[in-house]
């Protein structure tokens, strides 16, 4: 009985040596680093895009009519420029 029990063992511990063999084969250590490189490159790309895109967006003004001002008077006190008979605030920012 107990030559049955070191012959599995041994049996098993080859099996193992094996499987670690077949996992660290050239083409595999090649397809890791190469996935690896896309991946974090991909990454990079994207996150700085994703960078740009909001200190972009934040940092560029669209003129805006402001509609509860409705004199020029007003408009001008508040630091606004009027003109076509609207109050327009040159500072807006999309992320308002």
């Amino acid at each position: 009985m107990s030559l049955a029990g070191i012959n599995s063992h041994h049996q098993q511990n080859l099996h193992t040596k094996q499987a670690t063999k077949t996992l660290l084969t050239p083409i595999n250590c090649v397809f890791l680093i190469g996935s690896f490189i896309i991946l974090s490159t991909s990454s990079f790309i994207i996150i700085s895009s994703l960078i740009s895109d909001i200190s972009t967006s934040s940092s560029t003004t669209h003129p805006t009519s402001i509609p509860w001002i409705n004199n020029a008077f007003d408009c001008k006190h508040s630091g606004r420029s009027w003109h076509e008979d609207k109050c327009w605030d040159e500072e807006h920012s999309l992320m308002f």
